[in-house]
């Protein structure tokens, strides 16, 4: 079988969901049983669902053909962190952009924090790491503490008050990330603006290891088709294997196993008509196709022939994504993030929402990582009394304010001069 170059798409996207979809794999004895709280099948819909209409979102936004990559789970863990803060309007749609109408707050943190608390130990052959944290100016308006023992408890939050003033604070949270994502992103932020006061972040790390490794020597160069039309010759690994697969007239789908094999796997999407724009082939696989297909998959051999890969992503904007999906007013100076910070001494909205991510696939396994920022800055802070110094010469009136008569009227060109 020979693997087109949609594979280059999904697969980071589907190895997040693949955590929360019901598979067909090999049972493994030494996989912990992850047992979501009630409401929880609901809350991993929402996120799915999430996961689609955001990377559509993306595509229709972007016409550059390159590779591309997201961490949905990345993304929904830090927008459910700030929809904790948010009220009336702007919570309305943080919440339609999540997918979570019908479903209560608490139930959507319960389930976040499962996740963030059982995934990484679920297969003890795969190394995952979810970590959050926010980062807000020091010595300046305070968010709640209510807010921030929230997001540290139910998401497990490193919370810390930071200097934003000091030149180090920017390396303060770089380096925060890079640890995090086990170095391979090491800066997400540029500068911070005066008018920064809060950072909530996101950041996971994969590393998994295929069940059924590729052999080395196998590895050979061949050719792979671009989209244009052109083709170059790139290293192709290659094994035969018995694993999951379902056709049909459309697509191809087939499963490749990490560590135990149950818990997470990477599945290959590829059309059945090469010649099709991969974009239009994209923005047809939504949750509900996947699901499908999973549901299908059956235990197949295959000659299986696929290239390494390697790369990196950045969404330096997201805004235009979540907009489009109903969030704009979190991005206006109509936001309301009253359960943050006191409303009646600032008002803050999302300045930032960045996004980036990172893939390494070869004949051992799989290296992922992906981070998220979601920035906030202030939008009425009171502004300091304007000065108004009398150093040079000037004009004065004395008058009676009922009629309005100038009582006096003189200059001062020197005040020392008598």
């Amino acid at each position: 079988m020979k693997i087109n170059c949609s594979l280059l798409l999904y697969p980071f996207l589907i190895l997040l969901l693949a955590s929360c979809a019901k598979t067909n794999t090999i049972p493994d004895q030494k996989t912990q049983i992850i047992v979501l709280p009630p409401n929880g099948a609901s809350v991993i819909n929402a996120s799915n669902a999430f996961a689609f209409e955001f990377f559509h979102s993306m595509l229709k936004n972007e016409a550059d053909p390159g590779n591309k990559i997201i961490s949905p789970l990345s993304i929904y863990l830090a927008l459910s962190m700030v929809y904790n803060g948010a009220d009336h309007a702007t919570k309305d749609s943080i919440e339609k952009v999540l997918q979570l109408k019908g479903i209560d707050i608490n139930s959507l943190n319960a389930v976040c924090n499962t996740l963030i608390s059982s995934l990484p130990g679920e297969d003890n052959k795969v190394r995952l790491d979810i970590a959050n944290s926010i980062w807000y100016r020091k010595n300046s308006y305070q968010p709640f503490t209510s807010f921030l023992n929230l997001i540290r408890n139910d998401y497990q939050a490193t919370v810390s008050g930071l200097n934003f003033d000091d030149p180090n604070a920017v390396n303060t949270i770089n380096n925060w990330v890079s640890e995090k994502t086990n170095g391979k992103i090491s800066t997400v932020l540029q500068s911070i603006s005066p008018a920064d006061l809060m950072f909530l972040i996101n950041a996971i790390y994969f590393n998994g290891r295929w069940k059924y490794a590729f052999n080395g020597s196998n590895t050979t160069n061949d050719a792979f088709y671009l989209q244009d039309g052109t083709q170059k010759a790139v290293p192709f690994m290659k094994q035969t294997i018995r694993t999951k697969m379902f056709t049909d007239s459309a697509y191809t789908i087939l499963e490749l196993p990490y560590g135990g094999g149950k818990a997470y796997s990477m599945y290959l999407l590829t059309p059945f008509n090469h010649h099709e724009s991969l974009k239009t082939f994209a923005l047809a696989i939504d949750q509900n196709r996947l699901s499908e297909a999973l549901n299908k998959m059956d235990s197949a051999s295959v000659n299986l022939q696929m290239p390494k890969w390697e790369y990196a992503y950045e969404l330096n904007d997201m805004r235009p994504e979540l907009s489009m999906l109903g969030m704009g007013i979190a991005f206006s100076g109509a936001a309301d993030f009253s359960k943050i910070y006191d409303r009646s001494q600032i008002s803050v909205y999302i300045s930032k929402a960045i996004h980036k991510a990172y893939i390494k696939v070869n004949e051992e396994g799989t290296e992922a990582a992906a981070v998220t920022v979601i920035g906030m800055e202030y939008t009425n802070l009171p502004a300091a009394p304007p000065v108004f110094k009398l150093d040079h010469p000037f004009l004065y009136a004395i008058i009676e304010k009922q009629t309005g008569a100038v009582l006096f009227l003189g200059m001062v060109n020197d005040p020392a001069s008598r």
